[in-house]
């Protein structure tokens, strides 16, 4: 029989080992990415555009397998998923290092992603989910938030490898960070599921304090909730895109120093944002906490088209990069709030494929935009207007969940 620290145990290593997951797969794999577009496009005399699309296949991939890895997993694969899926994405990423046509890093891109998402941040949130069922909002901003900290802590270490010895090197770097940093999902006694291992979710075994908000409809089942959560999730997600425009913005207006502190700014907000909205939802709601998260990012987007100051820009990158919280901590709230747990790991993979389809259409879409009016103000007022029917979004499916939990209600009476 276990002891009371021995059970605390499996749920302290358990988190740990899921923010590993997190920090390698979203931090290290896709959040460096875009450190390896200017060396390697010089070396291979490639478009940097052509460069770009790798990050796009990764990305894609990297959405596609966590849909696929949620009906892959099962107790007694899960260990030899996260391990297998570990080798091929580090080997992928040394094989990356060997690349010497575009057309091979397309490939090995591929790879990459698609191993990395298996063992990324969905298998993750959904693990964290059935193991932890008070205070989620702070434990999954916990785990997610290390994706944003990793990507700050170790671009500048990254970034200081391709100055000395390449971006060859560099990626020999990033498949041993990325290996050591899933160590602990693979060599730690955790499991799936608490009850895997004859053990109960967090609140049933300590006794925890319920959140303040329950499920609003407890299992809603309507197509329209389903369909304007994944809309509220990818809208939120494409926004997230605005600060990659950060540097060019600040070059276009003579501030080029301003564009590098801009970016900081934003890996701050990125991780402090995410813990914040965490605590929000848990007292909050989603709901309140989205609005209020909204309505800063709208004001900070208004902000930085209106101004020209450095200062101003800067509190403007600041309340942009509270963005990020929505479509990683929000998404996971909003889809335990209307779905049951076990609806839960099939919606979730799902909304996430669409997040990560919008993030990567924004690119596109915004640099189109420049280059038709060759300014940034059009994919401003585009962002601008993206966030405003975020919010909207939000109101509108909990007025459904309320709806649909009102007939399920009547029906009972």
């Amino acid at each position: 029989m276990q002891t009371l620290k021995q059970t605390r145990g499996r749920y302290l290593m358990t988190l740990a080992a899921m923010c590993g997951l997190i920090a390698s797969s979203v931090g290290i794999l896709l959040n460096t990415g875009g450190l390896f577009f200017i060396p390697i496009a010089r070396e291979l005399g490639a478009e940097t555009a052509a460069v770009n699309l790798t990050l796009t296949i990764s990305n894609l991939a990297f959405a596609l397998a966590g849909m696929v890895s949620a009906a892959w997993v099962k107790p007694k694969n899960f260990k030899r998923m996260i391990a297998g899926s570990t080798a091929v994405c580090a080997a992928a990423t040394v094989c990356l290092s060997l690349c010497r046509s575009l057309p091979m890093h397309y490939v090995f891109n591929g790879i990459r992603g698609f191993a990395g998402g298996v063992a990324g941040n969905v298998l993750a949130t959904t693990v964290i989910s059935s193991w932890f069922r008070s205070d989620t909002g702070f434990i999954s901003s916990l785990a997610l938030g290390c994706s944003g900290l990793m990507g700050a802590l170790f671009s500048p270490v990254l970034q200081a490898v391709i100055n000395a010895v390449g971006w060859r090197g560099a990626y020999l770097v990033a498949a041993a960070v990325y290996a050591a940093l899933n160590l602990p999902a693979i060599l730690l006694p955790i499991s799936y599921r608490p009850a895997d291992i004859g053990m109960e979710p967090l609140q049933a075994a300590s006794g925890g304090k319920a959140p303040v908000r329950a499920p609003r409809t407890g299992d809603s089942r309507s197509v329209a909730v389903l369909i304007l959560t994944g809309f509220l999730c990818s809208a939120a997600s494409f926004v997230t895109s605005l600060p990659q425009l950060f540097k060019s913005l600040a070059v276009s207006r003579g501030l080029e120093e301003t564009g590098v502190m801009m970016m900081t700014a934003v890996l701050i907000a990125n991780t402090c944002g995410k813990y914040v909205f965490g605590a929000m939802t848990d007292r909050l709601g989603m709901k309140r906490s989205v609005m209020i998260y909204g309505t800063v990012i709208a004001l900070g987007i208004a902000l930085l088209l209106r101004t020209a100051s450095s200062g101003l820009m800067l509190l403007s990158a600041v309340m942009i990069g509270l963005s990020y919280a929505i479509p990683t901590v929000g998404m996971v709230m909003i889809c335990r709030e209307l779905f049951s747990p076990e609806r839960f790991n099939r919606v979730y993979p799902k909304i996430s494929l669409c997040v990560t389809g919008a993030n990567a259409a924004a690119y596109p879409l915004l640099g189109a935009i420049y280059d038709a009016t060759h300014s940034y103000d059009g994919a401003l007022i585009v962002e601008l207007a993206v966030m405003l029917a975020t919010m909207a979004s939000v109101l509108l499916v909990y007025r459904l969940a309320d709806r649909e939990k009102a007939r399920q209600g009547s029906r009972v009476a």
